[in-house]
Formats: C-alpha cells, structure tokens, sequence
C-alpha cells in the first residue's frame, strides 16, 4: 500500500510521486501520513517536507500552504516548493539577510512586515533542505 502524492504551486504540478511515508511541517509541529491514515485538512507552515520511498529520503522546502490526506492521497497546496538541486545557498541566505534587515526596521504594524516575515520563512525553509 502506498500514498499518493501531488505538491501543487499556483505556477505548476510541482511534484507527483508513490511513497511510503511523508512528513509536512504543519502549523504546530510536523505531521507524519502514513498509508491507512484517517481524513486529514491542516494548514502548514513554510519549512521542510520529506518523503520516504524504499527507505530512501527526498527533501523539498514549502512555503505555507494546505495539507489533505483521504484515501492514501495527500494533496498539498503551497506557495513554493523547491528541491535541494534547485536551491542556491548564497542566494538564498542573501534573500533572508535582506528580509531579516527589513524586519528589523519595520513593526507588525507595517503593512510590509508579514511579507519579509514570510520571505524569511522560506529562506530559513530552503537553506534547511539544502543542508540535509
């Protein structure tokens, strides 16, 4: 028995794959499916997504986004998903040092301020996919 797994971005299809596991980093902690798991919406949070097929692990980093699991099928819904062969490190810790800077010098109440606080996010994702 295996899952079905589709990660969908608002550009593109951009992963379809058999597994045996996945793990979603969820709003509260991250989240294990397994085949057989009971119907399941969540919310998830930029970070890292992993997926288990024949005891071998491939890493995606994800923006926010949605999780549902029915009937061995988990849909995700995210804002950015990049493999680890696509991330570059220098960029990437550039991106979060200029979000990072950005948020030092505004306040929540800036309209800005949860635009860098996402940036940084999926940088913090991506260099943490990038280094597993």
């Amino acid at each position: 028995m295996a899952l079905e797994v589709d990660i969908v971005t608002p550009d593109q299809a951009a992963v379809q794959v058999s597994c045996d596991e996945v793990v979603v980093p969820g709003l509260e902690g991250d989240i294990g499916l397994l085949p057989g798991h009971v119907p399941l919406l969540s919310a998830l949070r930029p970070g890292v997504l992993s997926v288990r097929k024949e005891g071998k692990r491939t890493f995606y980093a994800v923006g926010a986004g949605f999780v549902q699991i029915e009937d061995d099928r988990v849909q995700v819904l995210t804002e950015a998903c990049d493999t680890p062969a696509r991330i570059d490190l220098e960029a990437t810790k550039r991106s979060l040092a200029d979000a990072e800077g950005h948020l030092k010098d505004l306040g929540p109440g800036d309209p800005r301020f949860f635009e860098f606080e996402r940036s940084a996010a999926l940088a913090r994702a991506r260099i943490d996919a990038k280094s597993r």
